[in-house]
């Protein structure tokens, strides 16, 4: 099950970001390729690139496993440094609308997520 083209997928990555900058979320691209990382992992593992609430659920578990989290935004921050009572777990949120903005991506690459990992 082969993946988009990494240069594709890096493209998309920071168009996503930019996408998600501009409805006010602030992440970086690169949070943003980990997402579509976990999510292609989830694929190749099985998961059905169509079911949406699935593909979630295995991007979720991975964060989870991981240890991902997110925090304050860095202008929020004290000199002092992180409060780690601010940072908690990813919301899933977050995913799904990385994972929305990477469909609209794919389709306006002429790409169906399904094709590519069948």
């Amino acid at each position: 099950m082969p993946r988009p083209s990494e240069a594709l997928m890096n493209e998309a990555g920071e168009w996503i970001a930019e996408q998600l900058s501009e409805e006010g979320l602030m992440v970086t691209s690169g949070f943003v390729d980990l997402v579509l990382d976990m999510e292609w992992s989830a694929i190749e593992e099985g998961i059905d690139p169509d079911a949406r609430s699935m593909v979630v659920d295995a991007v979720m578990q991975k964060m989870v496993e991981e240890n991902v989290q997110v925090g304050p935004p860095p202008e929020t921050l004290s000199t002092d440094g992180i409060d780690t009572s601010q940072i908690r777990p990813v919301p899933r949120g977050f995913v799904e609308q990385v994972l929305s903005w990477e469909d609209d991506f794919l389709g306006f690459a002429g790409v169906k997520r399904a094709d590519v990992a069948g």
